[in-house]
């Protein structure tokens, strides 16, 4: 008799089963990574507001990965908060220290956005924990964007070398945001949209992040174009990290 993990829907399963744990161990590992990195800045912003905005989006990040670990265990993954320590599966560009404005800029626009696009795509999962969290997510999400874009706004009407820093920030930076979610024609992906585990694929999350800031920043006269990942030779699908 064929047992059920080796039958073609025990196969789709795992490997939906496999790519969710990975993108569901990533997103807390870099929602602790931006909590740190967030948190640097909450006593050097330009501006009091925006200090003070820096240290809310680190608690509620940080509370977002606390949260999203435990998801793992409805996946099959005895998994920790490891990710709080430092370590884990995160996006390169947040081993370090942001070096300036711009890049919290560029983070709280197109990490914390491609973040949220996934989190979005996951309110309705069949895996009911990770439905419960992401709803909950997405309401404390909010701040963070009005926050980027008020932000994306000022620095496009500032001109100059403000905005050609923010562009070249932002560029850098969708080097490796643009690839947490992986390639679009991943196998384990695309099992994960057949059983409603995740309701878009990776290549239109892109599209909606892109959309998004060319729209946001078109409003101010500037023009951004963020192509859509073709070259992934150096991307580690298993810690979900581009390395340049």
């Amino acid at each position: 008799m064929t047992t059920a993990t080796t039958t073609p829907a025990g196969s789709t399963e795992a490997a939906a089963t496999a790519c969710m744990a990975s993108l569901v161990g990533s997103l807390a590992d870099n929602k602790a990574a931006l909590a740190r990195r967030y948190a640097e800045w909450g006593v050097s912003a330009p501006t009091l507001e925006s200090a003070v905005a820096a240290a809310a989006m680190a608690q509620d990040e940080m509370g977002h990965a606390r949260s999203t670990y435990p998801v793992l265990k409805a996946l099959g993954v005895d998994a920790g908060d490891e990710g709080l320590e430092g370590r884990g599966n995160r996006l390169q560009i947040l081993d370090d220290e942001l070096p300036d404005w711009m890049a919290f800029i560029a983070a709280n626009l197109l990490i914390d956005g491609v973040l949220t696009t996934f989190v979005a795509a996951c309110a309705d999962s069949s895996i009911t924990p990770l439905a419960q969290r992401a709803r909950k997510i997405l309401q404390e999400e909010g701040s963070h964007r009005v926050h980027a874009e008020a932000w994306a706004k000022r620095l496009c009407r500032a001109g100059g070398g403000q905005r050609d820093a923010l562009l070249a920030r932002l560029h850098e930076t969708w080097e490796h945001a643009g690839r947490w979610a992986g390639p679009a024609n991943d196998p384990g992906f695309r099992a994960a949209l057949e059983l409603g585990m995740v309701a878009r694929d990776p290549a239109y999350q892109r599209q909606q992040m892109r959309s998004w800031l060319a729209e946001l920043l078109g409003a101010e006269g500037v023009t951004i174009s963020l192509d859509e990942p073709t070259d992934w030779s150096r991307w580690d699908p298993g810690k979900r990290r581009w390395t340049p």
